[in-house]
């Protein structure tokens, strides 16, 4: 029971910084800091531990790891279409 209490509110506090982050991205589009390699790296690396942590039973993490997931295909679908939008103006660059 107390391991579950501290699960949840690792998590809870966890996703709340993530929500904050991703309010301030989602404001000001601005994914500049982020390359696809880094973010792809991210991706793989969030998928593993998605599976490790459901395969140990740890739910609560699986659920934190599947949202930072979620946030990383969003920065990805922005990079991409920040990136064709600048091919489109400027086809030489």
């Amino acid at each position: 029971m107390k391991g579950d209490i501290l699960a949840l509110s690792a998590v809870s506090l966890g996703v709340f910084q993530l929500m904050v982050s991703f309010r301030d991205l989602l404001k000001t589009d601005n994914v500049e800091s982020y390359s696809v390699p880094y973010i792809s790296v991210g991706l793989l690396s969030s998928s593993l531990w998605i599976t490790y942590q459901y395969k140990k039973g740890a739910n609560y993490s699986v659920i934190y790891s599947s949202l930072v997931f979620a946030i990383q295909l969003y920065i990805l679908s922005r990079l991409l279409s920040k990136a064709k939008t600048r091919e489109k103006r400027d086809p030489k660059a």
